[in-house]
């Protein structure tokens, strides 16, 4: 694909005191590191390599892969106009992307030994499978009985996207800095009523890009249940990342464990696990991945073979801040840009769905940004998750 971000449109950089760029690696990224520390018995090395890599990080230029890392080639085509460079003075999209494979390299997920393959942010999404809560949230999905088909999907599709909320990553940060994470709150755009049409009008595969393991990916599961048993969609393919990305995100192993939660729980959520399963089984549920979904990149730099599958789903629903942040471009955008100019490129319908954790955002109307703007309960609207959008590209 050939980038469409204009050339007027500077990307995010981290550079800013005060941005959330900024935050990110000054509080979020060291708070990280200490609980990654402090859950794994770790070796000197291991932990020498974590502390190395956050110095490095706020204080060192950008550093290549060990040379006997795998995917070294690859990297250095990706980062050649970065390393050497600050951190902080690199797009923030691909410097965050780049922190968390070295992140993994630190902690030897890709080495042969016995750390290899250890996804360590596992604790922190068995966590919040087994909060206690969780089994009141799931007893909840009784409530939808008496719904009809396409309130229903309404219903499950704001369940989805106020899922995106519970962001490990997110929350870490949060925690650090101010000890609590806000209610949901507010849609600042809302194509609810198109992204329904979208999801029951046709009767193709629905692609669904996930987004984050524990609470958003059983929220995820109970609309892919729900698009499959009542009818809308003859297939679904879940995408999900191929390894441990950044804290929370999505593998099939936090998939694998997501079912067995809905299996233990009430009657409704022990069903939709079942349906689940048969799905799976009869080809109509399909799990997939790609190397592209680990790469600091945005969609407008996807595969052919990416773009391919894209093409041949009815709608290719997108979940989350990263992905949004990919999709239209990290870059500081107007946001009364619209929506459909930054996906122009993409080659299926499109419904993305994200809470806002981040300054990149499109498609709003400007009496809107202005009250926001002008409103001090809204604080940080673009960055502190208590709003969200739906938008449709059809």
């Amino acid at each position: 694909m050939s980038a469409a971000v204009p050339a007027g449109v500077a990307p995010i950089l981290s550079n800013s005191p005060g941005s959330l760029a900024w935050h990110v690696w000054h509080e979020r990224h060291p708070a990280l590191i200490d609980q990654l520390a402090a859950a794994h018995p770790y070796p000197p090395g291991h932990l020498t390599a974590l502390r190395t890599l956050l110095a490095e990080t706020l204080t060192g230029p950008v550093r290549p892969l060990p040379p006997a890392a795998s995917d070294r080639a690859t990297w250095d085509g990706w980062g050649a106009d970065h390393f050497g460079r600050s951190w902080l003075d690199v797009p923030f999209l691909w410097a965050e992307s780049y922190f968390y494979r070295r992140l993994l390299e630190a902690v030897g997920f890709f080495t042969p030994g016995p750390w290899l393959g250890l996804d360590p942010f596992a604790f922190l999404k068995a966590a919040e499978l087994d909060a206690p809560d969780l089994a009141d949230d799931l007893g909840t999905l009784e409530d939808t009985a008496g719904l009809t088909a396409a309130e229903k999907t309404r219903v499950l599709l704001h369940g989805a996207l106020w899922g995106n909320q519970a962001d490990l990553g997110f929350r870490i940060g949060v925690a650090a800095t101010s000890g609590t994470v806000g209610p949901s709150a507010h849609l600042v755009a809302d194509d609810t009523t198109a992204a329904v049409s979208a999801l029951t009008t046709g009767r193709g595969t629905v692609c669904l890009v996930a987004d984050n393991a524990g609470r958003e990916l059983l929220s995820d599961l109970v609309l892919v249940d729900h698009l499959l048993h009542a009818g809308p969609a003859e297939r679904v393919t879940l995408h999900l990342k191929p390894y441990p990305y950044y804290v929370s995100d999505a593998t099939t192993a936090d998939l694998v464990g997501c079912l067995r939660r809905l299996a233990a729980g009430p009657p409704a959520a022990a069903g939709i696990a079942d349906r689940l399963r048969t799905a799976a089984a009869d080809g109509r549920l399909d799990v997939a991945t790609h190397w592209f979904y680990c790469a600091p990149h945005p969609y407008h730099r996807m595969p052919d073979d990416l773009a391919d599958t894209y093409a041949e789903a009815s709608v290719v629903v997108l979940k989350g801040d990263l992905n949004y942040r990919r999709l239209v471009g990290d870059c500081r955008w107007p946001e009364t840009t619209p929506f459909a100019d930054t996906v122009d490129y993409f080659p299926a319908p499109l419904v993305a769905l994200r809470t806002l954790k981040s300054d990149v955002v499109v498609g709003l109307d400007a009496a809107d940004v202005a009250a926001l703007d002008g409103d001090p309960a809204a604080g940080r609207w673009r960055v502190d998750g208590r709003y969200a959008l739906v938008q449709v590209r059809a």
